[in-house]
């Protein structure tokens, strides 16, 4: 018997099967993806076979806690075909005793270590022939060998290009160099991330040797012994970058007859450094510091960029105390009157200008004695003046002067003139390959002296007071360290400014006031900053809107009697600049007549 034929039947059999056929293919694609060849070792076991990968896109993965260890002189890992991908993870070990990873003349090689690669002679990873060759030591992993850990360059033949390194673990050689290249077309890219280290004891061979179109960037440590290289460039056109607080051990040169080297530092503004140079480079500070040549050395400039800002916050502090004492009339004046006080101060960095951030702490006592036609002041003062990057300074001061009300030599104004000398003692870190730390801490002890004297005219409550005063700083030669020397420096500066009070409570037991100030401040005469940095003379000058200044401040005043003859007060206060720079205090007095 036979059965019609359905041709419609069997084309939707046929497109059901082919539809069912490209499914099941699909999902063995997805599920399997070793589609390339792909050789793996775990189950924390140890092979001693060579793993050859020879084919494209082929994969070798080292799993945690496993061994792949061949010795002799055959490599572990033998790289021949491209694309070829090598993960090591973390725990995991791969050795040989020369070359542990071969990848000679290959294209697009990838090694990730997460682990261990090393060799107990020459060469963990040989890519000297290499074609956009990634190598990727992550956190916790190491590359080690005896000599030329990293080799990235071919005597003779087809040389290494586009080959990129990145390591925030460790690389290391005990008697060579770590990353290993001399030919002239082995471009290379290579990134030390923070953390991250590279170290030899070679004085023949620096820790990185690189070629021509090369970029070797530094935020970890790079260290070869102090005189030895710890980067060389062996190829024109190469740009070495210095980011953070990376530390370099060993001198930064370059081979004979090379051309175009390029030292970059990106440290951050105002961190102080020394570099000793090999050879004709060019240098660029990326945040703007000013860069001396001799090496390559820059420091940051906020004591003496900030001595007006200071010399201006003094002023103010000043003629604050003396207003109080001023508007205090609960009892007569006859007997002497002080107060201790504190202040906090910030002031942001502004890139632009190169202006430091630092934080200001300081106590400090003033004192007013009354005298036939005048009152004598002194005046006590500590503190701290901490830079954000590489600078403190700790500071004693010790004024005195005179303070004259409605002056009839000087058109009946509110006068003062005082004097005093800060002791200084600086500390400052510097970022140095001269050294094996990488880093040496510089102190300094040095003198300021400066004088102040202000009028102010007091008005009708309508009308603010206005007022100026003059200040004046020297600072005398002196030496910071070995690597630093600062000439003499004279600073002025003028303020000018408005201020008014405002009474809220007066009786005969309390009395509370509110006290405004607009000041505007310039420095005047010369600003510049003569210095040297191990013993090459430079100048420093600072930006326009640093010498200039605009703030406001504000305070609340209160005083209260809690005994026949005695009373208490407090002070609280805050400043605002232009100089991005906010400051709050406050003081306190107890008072007893006699």
């Amino acid at each position: 018997m036979f059965t019609k034929f359905n041709i419609k039947s069997f084309l939707k059999l046929r497109l059901f099967s082919s539809i069912s056929l490209i499914i099941l293919l699909f999902f063995i694609f997805l599920f399997n993806p070793a589609y390339a060849d792909s050789n793996t070792i775990q189950d924390g076991g140890t092979t001693t076979d060579q793993q050859n990968l020879d084919g494209n896109g082929e994969i070798l993965t080292v799993k945690s806690n496993s061994t792949l260890a061949t010795g002799a002189t055959t490599p572990a890992a033998n790289v021949t075909g491209d694309s070829v991908s090598v993960t090591v993870e973390s725990g995991s070990t791969i050795s040989a005793n020369t070359v542990t990873v071969f990848g000679d003349t290959t294209s697009d090689l990838s090694v990730t270590n997460s682990g261990t690669i090393t060799a107990t002679g020459t060469t963990a990873i040989d890519a000297k022939a290499t074609t956009d060759a990634t190598i990727t030591n992550n956190s916790g992993g190491t590359i080690s060998s005896n000599r030329n850990t990293i080799r990235i360059s071919k005597t003779g033949g087809t040389n290494t290009t586009g080959m990129t390194i990145i390591n925030s673990g460790k690389i290391t050689a005990t008697n060579g160099s770590a990353i290993f290249g001399t030919a002239a077309g082995n471009t290379a890219t290579i990134t030390n991330k923070a953390g991250g280290e590279m170290t030899n004891s070679d004085s023949d061979n620096a820790t990185i040797r690189v070629g021509v179109n090369s970029n070797v960037t530094n935020s970890g440590s790079i260290k070869n012994d102090v005189g030895y290289d710890s980067i060389k460039l062996y190829g024109n056109n190469s740009t070495i970058t210095l980011k953070d607080g990376g530390i370099v051990v060993g001198k930064i040169a370059h081979g004979a007859g090379i051309t175009g080297s390029t030292l970059k530092m990106n440290h951050g503004v105002g961190q102080a450094y020394y570099y000793d140079i090999d050879g004709d480079f060019s240098f660029e500070d990326l945040d703007g510091n000013q860069v001396v040549k001799g090496s390559a050395g820059s420091v940051g400039q906020g004591g003496s960029e900030t001595i007006d800002e200071m010399l201006s916050y003094k002023s103010i502090n000043l003629r604050n105390f003396l207003n109080r004492y001023e508007n205090s009339n609960l009892f007569n004046h006859k007997g002497g009157w002080g107060e201790l006080y504190s202040t906090l101060l910030n002031r942001s960095e502004d890139s632009n200008s190169l202006a430091m951030e630092y934080n200001l702490i300081n106590v400090g006592a003033n004192l007013i004695y009354p005298l036939e036609n005048s009152n004598f002041i002194m005046m006590f003062e500590g503190g701290i003046q901490d830079f954000a990057k590489d600078y403190r300074i700790t500071y004693q001061n010790i004024s005195g002067g005179i303070h004259i009300p409605d002056n009839d030599k000087f058109f009946n104004l509110d006068t003062f003139i005082t004097g005093g000398v800060t002791l200084k003692d600086g500390k400052r870190k510097v970022l140095t390959n001269t050294v094996s730390s990488g880093t040496v801490d510089s102190d300094s002890n040095f003198q300021t002296y400066d004088i102040q004297l202000g009028a102010k005219k007091n008005n009708l409550n309508i009308i603010p007071d206005i007022g100026f005063t003059s200040s004046m700083s020297i600072t005398p030669t002196y030496d910071e360290s070995k690597f630093y020397s600062w000439r003499n420096r004279v600073v002025g500066n003028l303020s000018i400014y408005l201020s008014d009070d405002y009474l809220i409570r007066d009786d005969k037991e309390e009395k509370l006031n509110l006290n405004w100030a607009l000041d505007l401040r310039s420095a005047i005469g010369d600003d510049e900053q003569i210095y040297s940095v191990n013993g090459t003379t430079a100048t420093y000058k600072p930006d326009n809107d640093l010498k200039r200044e605009i703030s406001l401040s504000a305070s609340m005043n209160y005083e209260k009697y809690i005994f026949e003859n005695s009373k208490i007060g407090v002070a609280y206060y805050g400043l605002l600049s232009s100089q991005n720079t906010l400051s709050l205090g406050g003081n306190a007095f107890y008072k007893m007549n006699f």
